[in-house]
C-alpha cells in the first residue's frame, strides 16, 4: 500500500462561538480534508486566532487515517500585553518588599527601645523567680559557693597554724611533762606486779605444775630472749611470779612497737610502712611521718574498733601464760582475766596518747646508755641513768658530785622485767639534735 504524503488540516474560527450549528459546521468542514496548499503566515492576522488544528495521514481508504492526533493550539498572546504584565508585577513586589522591610525596622526600634527602658530599671533585690529550673540552679550555686568558702576558711586555718610557733605539720596537742610520762608506766608496772601475784600463782605451788616441757612456742622464745637461766625460776614461787613479770611486759612491749592496739591488719601495715619510711631518713622526718599517720589513723577509728584492738592483746597475752594459770576455773580466773583486760585498755590509751606527740617515745628493753641495742654475744651493762635493779639487792647512793650510783653499775644484766622508755625531741617538733631521755628506766635482773 503506497502511503500518500501528509496533508494538514486546519480548521479555523474567527471568533468562538457556542452554538451547536457552527460546532457541526466546523465538524463537517473538518471531515473533508483540504488541499496541501498552506496560505502564507501573518502575523498580524493570526495573533488573536484560536482553533484546533489536526495531524492526519492520508490514505486511499480515506482522509482519516490511523496516525490522527489532535491538539490544542493555545492563543497566541501579544507581545505588548506581556510587557504591561510583567511591569505590573514588578511593582506589586517592591511594594510589598517594602512594607516587610518597614514593618521589620518597626519591631527591631520596638525592641531597641524596650531593651533601654528595661536595663534603667533597678531590680529590686527580692525579685521573684518565676521559673522553678530558674530557683534550684540558683540554690545549687548557693551551696557550692558555701562550700568553697569552708575551704578557703581551712585553708587560712592551717596557714595560721603553720605561720605559728608550732613547725607545720606537728600536731597541735600540748607536750606531754616527762614526770607524767613516768607515771603512767610506773602504774602500769605496778599493776602487773599485781596481776602476777594475785591471779596466776596464788595458793600453795601444787595447782601449777610447770616444767620445762611445759614451755614451748612464743612463752619459750619470749624467757629465752629476756631472761637467762628461767629454767631453775620454775621451781620456786617467787621465780614463777617474776617469768609471768617478764612475760606480761614483753608481750606489751611487742604490742606497742607493732601497733597491734590499732588491730591485727591496720597494725601490721603501719608496722611494714614504718620500716620502710625509717629506713632512710631521720628521726626527725621519720617521727614527723608517724605522727600524721597516727592523727589520721586514729581519727577514723571508732570506740568499737579500737576496743576490739584492745580485746586481741588481752586475748593473746591470755592464751600463752595459760601454763601459770591456776587449775581451778572458779571466779578467780575470771576476775583476773578481766583485771588483765583493764590492764591492757590503759596501756593502749597510753600508747594513742603518745603516738601523736611531736616526740617520739620509744619502748627498749634492751636499752643501755653506753651500748644501745647491745647484741646477745655482748651483753647488755647495768648503768644506773637507764637501768633500774628490781629486786634491790644492790646498794644506791649519791656522789660528791650528785650523780646517782648504785653498786651493781657495770655489770652484766640477767633479765628484763619491764621496757625502759626513752624520748627523742622536746615535744614541739624541735630539739631533735639534743640526744635523747630516758623517762623511764628499764626494770631488770641485775
Amino acid at each position: 500500500m503506497a502511503l500518500r504524503p501528509r496533508q494538514i488540516e486546519t480548521v479555523l474560527n474567527t471568533k468562538p462561538t457556542d452554538g451547536a450549528q457552527q460546532q457541526s459546521a466546523s465538524d463537517s468542514q473538518a471531515s473533508q480534508p483540504t488541499s496541501s496548499v498552506i496560505p502564507s503566515y501573518q502575523y498580524t492576522t493570526d495573533k488573536s486566532l484560536t482553533g484546533t488544528c489536526r495531524l492526519t495521514n492520508s490514505t486511499n481508504e480515506g482522509p482519516s487515517g490511523l496516525f490522527s492526533n489532535p491538539f490544542r493550539c493555545e492563543k497566541l498572546v501579544p507581545a505588548s500585553s506581556v510587557k504591561q504584565n510583567t511591569g505590573a508585577g514588578a511593582i506589586a513586589a517592591a511594594v510589598v518588599f517594602a512594607l516587610l522591610f518597614a514593618a521589620t525596622a518597626g519591631l527591631l526600634f520596638l525592641f531597641w527601645w524596650r531593651s533601654r527602658r528595661v536595663n534603667r530599671a533597678l531590680i529590686p533585690p527580692t525579685y521573684p523567680l518565676k521559673e522553678t529550673s530558674n530557683s534550684t540552679e540558683i540554690s545549687t550555686l548557693n551551696h557550692q559557693l558555701t562550700l568553697e568558702r569552708r575551704r578557703v576558711t581551712d585553708l587560712q586555718a592551717a596557714l595560721l597554724s603553720q605561720s605559728s610557733s608550732q613547725p607545720g605539720g606537728w600536731s597541735s596537742s600540748h607536750p606531754k611533762d616527762d614526770r607524767t610520762v613516768k607515771r603512767s608506766f610506773s602504774s602500769i608496772f605496778l599493776e602487773i606486779r599485781d596481776l602476777a601475784g594475785n591471779y596466776y600463782v596464788s595458793g600453795s605451788s601444787g595447782q601449777v605444775n610447770i616444767t620445762v616441757a611445759n614451755i614451748t612456742g612464743v612463752l619459750k622464745e619470749i624467757l629465752g630472749e629476756c631472761v637467762s637461766g628461767w629454767e631453775g625460776m620454775l621451781e620456786s614461787q617467787k621465780g614463777r611470779v617474776m617469768l609471768v613479770r617478764i612475760i606480761v611486759g614483753e608481750l606489751l612491749r611487742r604490742s606497742w612497737v607493732d601497733h597491734e592496739f590499732l588491730g591485727r591488719k591496720t597494725g601490721h601495715a603501719v608496722t611494714v610502712l614504718e620500716r620502710e619510711v625509717i629506713r632512710g631518713t631521720n628521726r626527725e622526718h621519720a617521727h614527723l611521718w608517724r605522727v600524721q599517720t597516727f592523727l589520721r589513723v586514729l581519727a577514723g577509728m571508732g570506740e568499737e574498733a579500737r576496743n576490739s584492738g584492745v580485746e586481741a592483746v588481752a586475748d593473746k597475752i591470755y592464751d600463752i601464760l595459760s601454763p601459770f594459770r591456776p587449775r581451778s576455773s572458779g571466779s578467780s580466773s575470771s576476775t583476773g582475766k578481766t583485771f588483765l583486760h583493764n590492764l591492757v585498755k590503759r596501756t593502749a590509751e597510753l600508747y594513742y596518747e603518745l603516738a601523736t606527740q611531736n616526740a617520739y617515745y620509744e619502748l627498749s628493753s634492751y636499752f643501755s646508755v653506753t651500748r644501745e641495742h647491745a647484741g646477745e654475744d655482748e651483753g647488755a651493762v647495768f648503768e644506773y641513768a637507764s637501768c633500774d635493779d628490781v629486786e634491790q639487792k644492790w646498794e644506791v647512793g649519791t656522789d660528791a658530785h650528785g650523780r646517782e650510783w648504785c653498786a651493781a653499775e657495770g655489770k652484766v644484766v640477767r633479765g628484763f622485767v619491764f621496757p625502759g622508755v626513752v624520748k627523742y625531741g622536746d615535744g614541739r617538733g624541735g630539739g631533735w639534735e639534743e640526744g635523747r631521755v630516758v623517762v623511764f628506766k628499764a626494770q631488770v635482773l641485775a
